[in-house]
């Protein structure tokens, strides 16, 4: 069982360390965000020492990744993970931004955005009828921001 663990251990940390540095992010810019010592986190990555799921959690934010990302190549047995697709806007912390901003919206306008998103991906790509809603989003979105700038 050890064995198995241990190269459980090794294989998150090689994750770790690969999503750290495509953020561009050092050992100890991590280590401060997440309140451990780059050394600690150097452990971590190293596949010496195992980690908790609170620090996982805490290590997923501070990469601005779903802890999803971390842990997916090594629950598939391919290293292809479901979400794997995705990787690349999760690379840079676009989903984190976008969940973000997306939850700042009004509902109104979330959910037209969501009823274009979800037009959009049913044909393939902007018909007539997605060109309507954008359009209305957009309308949408510039009264809601010049009313919000007007009562300020």
């Amino acid at each position: 069982m050890d064995g198995d663990l241990d190269g459980f251990d090794r294989q998150l940390g090689d994750r770790l360390k690969a999503l750290r540095t495509r953020r561009g992010l050092s050992l100890a810019d991590v280590a401060s965000e997440i309140g451990i010592s780059y050394q600690q986190l150097q452990k971590h990555e190293a596949g010496r020492n195992s980690l908790t799921i609170h620090r996982l959690l805490r290590i997923a934010n501070a990469l601005e990744v779903d802890p999803q990302t971390i842990l997916e190549v090594l629950t598939s047995p391919d290293g292809q993970g479901e979400l794997s697709r995705f990787l690349p806007l999760q690379r840079l912390g676009e989903r984190h931004r976008l969940l973000k901003a997306y939850f700042a919206l009004p509902e109104e306008i979330r959910s037209a955005f969501l009823n274009l998103i979800e037009g959009t991906a049913d044909t393939g790509g902007l018909d007539a009828a997605a060109h309507a809603r954008l359009g209305l989003l957009w309308s949408t979105s510039r009264h809601s921001g010049s009313s919000q700038h007007s009562n300020s």
